[in-house]
């Protein structure tokens, strides 16, 4: 049953920062359905956050006990450098609860988790019109490195 979103307060909340676990599987896969337009249906998610665990950290952003947020960070270990490098994957916060800090706060732990992993690097991948995006990644200390790629295999 989908968790019924609910309006931050006129005085927000500290925003909490902490790792989902399986039992935020239905949390996860509503925000997730929320930014992407799919997402794993909850029984499925629990499972490959499972298969994941160790190669991908999920954070959770809560303000006043109601989720607000995500970001999915992926360690990715390379056989070139002796430091792994990591990636966001996914951050998206609900639009009631944009421009109140929580994805700076969700980046800030995403930060601290890749300094606990001894990654060398943060990377991610904006849409190049979502010009509000990149401007968000520029103020938490971003910058504008290279062009990505894609194919399906």
């Amino acid at each position: 049953m989908a968790r019924k979103r609910q309006e931050p307060s006129a005085a927000a909340e500290a925003c909490i920062v902490r790792r989902a676990g399986l039992e935020d599987a239905g949390v996860v896969h509503t925000l997730l359905f929320e930014f992407n337009g799919e997402a794993l249906q909850p029984g499925a998610l629990a499972r490959r956050m499972l298969q994941v665990a160790g190669l991908e950290t999920l954070l959770l952003a809560e303000q006043g006990g109601v989720p607000a947020g995500l970001l999915v960070l992926r360690i990715v270990p390379t056989i070139s450098d002796p430091e792994d490098w990591a990636e966001i994957t996914e951050l998206y916060v609900q639009p009631p609860f944009r421009r109140q800090g929580i994805g700076t706060a969700l980046v800030c732990a995403a930060v601290e988790h890749c300094r606990e992993r001894s990654c060398a690097e943060l990377s991610l991948l904006a849409d190049p019109a979502n010009v509000e995006a990149q401007a968000f990644y520029q103020a938490v200390g971003f910058r504008r490195d290279s062009c990505g790629m894609r194919r399906r295999v």
